[in-house]
Parts: C-alpha cells; structure tokens; sequence
C-alpha cells in the first residue's frame, strides 16, 4: 500500500508540469477569445463611425456646391469690383489681378468688421517754362473699412483723404449676394467705366500719374451713388451695372463745368462745383456697364458705356463709351511671360444745344493709352530674399513705358512716361521713379507742355 501510495505521487509529480502547461494555454485562448470578441466590437464601432464620417462629407460637399452656387468664383469677396475682376490670371500686383483683395489681406477690428487701406506719397519736379513749381504731397491716404454681416450681406467703405485735407467717400456700399449670376449693391460705388476705374489703387499702378484719358475723359475715380448689380453670364463672360444719378454739366443760370482745360472732371458726380456732390439735379439718372470677356488664362477684354444727361434741364445727351484690354506674356507665345501689355480707349459723345453750345460746354472728347510693364529680379535681389524687411520672396523691378493722349474738343495733350519702380514685397508696397515728357498743341497750347520728373511711395496696410 504504501509502495503504491508513493507511485501515485511520483506519477502526479511527473504529470504536474504538463498539466500546468495545459492550464495556461486554456487560459491564453480564453485570453484570445475575449480579445477577438473586442477587437470585433472596435472594427463594427469603427464602421459607424466611417458611416457617419461619410454621412458628415455628403453634407459639406452639398453645402460646399451651395455656396458655389451663391457666391462669384473669385478667391475672396471682392467689395469694389463686380464679379471676374481679377479672374485674368496676372500676377500679384498687376492690373489683371488686382481685386483679388479681400478680407484676408485686412486686421480685424471687431468681431465682424475689418480695416485696412493704402497710403501714397510723392514727389513732383516739372521742368519748363510753366508756373509749377516742384512739392511734396501727401496724395491719398485711404482707410478701407468691410464688414461680414453674414455670408450674404457685406457692407463696405473708402474714406479717401488728399492732399492731407479734402476728405471724401470714395464708396460706401451694401452688397447682397444671391448667386454667382446676380448680385446687388446699393450706396455710392464706382462704376464699371472702363477697367482703370475699377483697379486704380496707388500700390497695384506701376507709375506715379494716372492715364489721361482716365483723368479728364473718364473722371477717375469715376463713382455715384445709386444701385449696381454684377455676375458671371458665362464661365469667361461676366458683366457688371449701375444706375446712379449722373453727371453735373451745366445749369439754367449757364454755369458750365464741361471744358476744354479739364474735360469732364468738373462735372463728374463727385465733385462740388454745381449743386451737392452725389446730387441729382435734373430728374435723369445715369446708366453704365461694363462686359469683360476672359476667353483663355492671362488675356481680358472689357467694353462700357456711360449714359447720361449732363445739363439741369435734361435737354443734351452725354454718352461714353469705352475699350480695355489687358494681355499678359504666358497667355501668347513668343511673348516674354514677365511681360504685361495694357490698353483703354474712351469717346464722349457730348450733344450740345444753342445754350449749351453759347454757355460754352466743350464739344466731343477722346483719348487713349498703351503700355507695357516689364518685370524682373535682378541676381542681387533674388541673392538677398530674407535678409531683411526691404527684400521679401516676390521682390522684383518693373520697367515700365506709358504713351497716352487726349483729344479735348481739338485741344489735344500727348505724354510719354518712362518709369522703373522696385517692389520689396509681392504686391503690397512699391517706390516708383518716372518721367514724363509732355506736349499739346490747339486752343490752349503751351500750358501742359512741362515734362516732369516723379517719383512716389505707396503701400497697402
């Protein structure tokens, strides 16, 4: 019994180890069936999550295509111009993408409300026999104030001081935006009169002194108040409207702001010399549009026209048409793709009755200008991006030529502008070096023939 007694024990001894072995591999898949069991919990947690991950997408997607649908195809909201400004594909800093200035590029000032503006600063030395004398003048500085009511209301203003002491509204605006189609604006805004007017900001010009014909033909900055409406006809066609109060002419008494020495610039709705600015004063309001066709990347083309009666009777007519059109290098080949070619054309077609004709309103106007923007790096800019504030990626020179001229009811004015300015920045500041070489003939020969040495600073902020 007891040789059987230790038998049984050296027997359980010898078996211990695998039965322990036997124990814990039980144990490890009980182990493994709980953790697969898990694990199949996570994968089906993880699938309803993937299904309301995909659920979330279809969602943004369709409110993605909503606002494509209410909104212009532009970058940012553009407050100035209507919709397709700044859709030519042109550089920061040239005229073709100009207005891609949006809320991006302004501080905020308060939960719903940006500001931002530019500056322009310049210097002026004529050289001749004329009466002006070389200055300085603190030309424009120009606060810009936007507000995002909400995603379909904008509200947004210039407040424009020159010279450091006129001060004016360039525009106060309400924007409503329905879809790409049609929008609306009411308040006082500058009208789609040829491009120039739309796109003349001081930092995007790359001369210190505007176009003639966009001085005395088209009074830039040409605006009025009254209710615009803009959009996209097509993919490369866009049109942009305005029904305001118009021009100041002439009045009863035969006060007559339509001349040969400043052209329609004293009778633009802006101005004082008769009545109220921005008033209407003979019961005719002014109708203007502008097309502008974008037929491939880097090439837009815009007609306009502008009409109007200019006398407080109502009894002449004044209309304005106008072309523009800028082209830049890498939509033609061959053509340098640092290369950028602008154009504008405007007609006045201003009818003049006995009394207009006897109080002296000027007869038909017109003018034009071409130029041509070349911009490069040199290799001691492009060596020193980063060094400093002064040379930041973008830093480039322009060399620029301008020739312009105006035909104002036969007294006609030439000028031929060579500049070259530098830009430390892509686009928002520049320092401008110009000169002009000036000529007229006609009625009032010889007093616009100073050529004139400019140069001038000018910056976004």
């Amino acid at each position: 019994m007891t040789r059987l007694k230790v038998g049984f024990l050296l027997a359980a001894l010898a078996f211990a180890p695998y039965s322990t072995s036997l124990q814990a591999q039980q144990s490890s898949e009980d182990d493994s069936t709980a953790r697969i069991a898990e694990l199949e919990a996570q994968v089906d947690k993880l699938g309803s999550d993937y299904q309301r991950l995909l659920e979330i997408l279809k969602n943004l997607e369709a409110d993605a295509a909503l606002r494509r649908d209410t909104l212009p195809e532009d970058e940012f909201y553009i407050p100035r111009g209507g919709a397709g400004y700044g859709a030519s594909g042109g550089g920061p800093g040239t005229m073709a993408d100009a207005y891609s200035f949006g809320v991006g590029d302004l501080r905020r000032l308060a939960e719903k409300t940006y500001i931002g503006g530019y500056i322009d600063i310049e210097y002026a030395n004529p050289t001749g026999s004329g009466t002006a004398s070389r200055e300085f003048d603190q030309h424009r500085f120009v606060p810009f104030i936007y507000s995002d009511i909400n995603e379909s209301i904008k509200v947004a203003a210039e407040i424009e001081v020159e010279h450091g002491h006129e001060l004016e509204v360039e525009f106060a605006q309400m924007d409503f935006l329905i879809n790409q189609y049609a929008n609306l604006r009411a308040g006082i805004q500058l009208l789609p009169l040829g491009k120039f007017n739309m796109v003349h900001d001081s930092p995007i010009q790359e001369l210190t002194y505007r176009p003639m014909v966009d001085t005395y033909i088209i009074p830039t900055t040409l605006r009025d108040a009254g209710l615009g409406m803009w959009g996209d006809v097509t993919e490369t066609i866009s049109y942009h409207a305005t029904v305001t109060n118009g021009f100041r002419g002439l009045t009863t008494a035969g006060k007559n702001e339509i001349t040969r020495e400043k052209g329609l610039r004293n009778a633009a709705p802006y101005k004082n010399k008769i009545g109220k600015p921005f008033e209407n004063f003979n019961n005719a309001f002014a109708y203007t549009g502008r097309l502008q066709w974008t037929p491939i990347l880097g090439l837009e083309t815009g007609i306009s026209g502008l009409l109007n009666k200019y006398d407080e009777k109502a009894d002449n007519n004044l209309k304005i048409w106008a072309l523009d059109a800028t082209l830049q290098g890498q939509a033609v080949p061959g053509m340098p793709d640092n290369m950028e070619l602008l154009y504008e054309g405007a007609w006045a077609d201003i009818q003049r009755n006995r009394f207009a004709h006897n109080s002296g309103v000027a007869g038909d106007m017109n003018g034009h200008y071409v130029q041509a923007n070349v911009h490069f790096v040199p290799n001691f800019i492009a060596d020193s991006i980063g060094d400093n504030g002064f040379v930041e990626d973008g830093a480039h020179f322009t060399f620029v030529t301008r020739y312009g001229m105006v035909d104002l009811d036969d007294y006609v004015r030439r000028r031929t502008t060579l500049g070259l300015n530098y830009r430390p920045n892509e686009s928002d500041t520049v320092i401008k070096f110009d000169y002009l070489f000036n000529g007229d003939n006609g009625p009032l020969s010889g007093d616009n023939d100073d050529n004139i040495w400019a140069m001038s600073f000018a910056s976004y902020f």
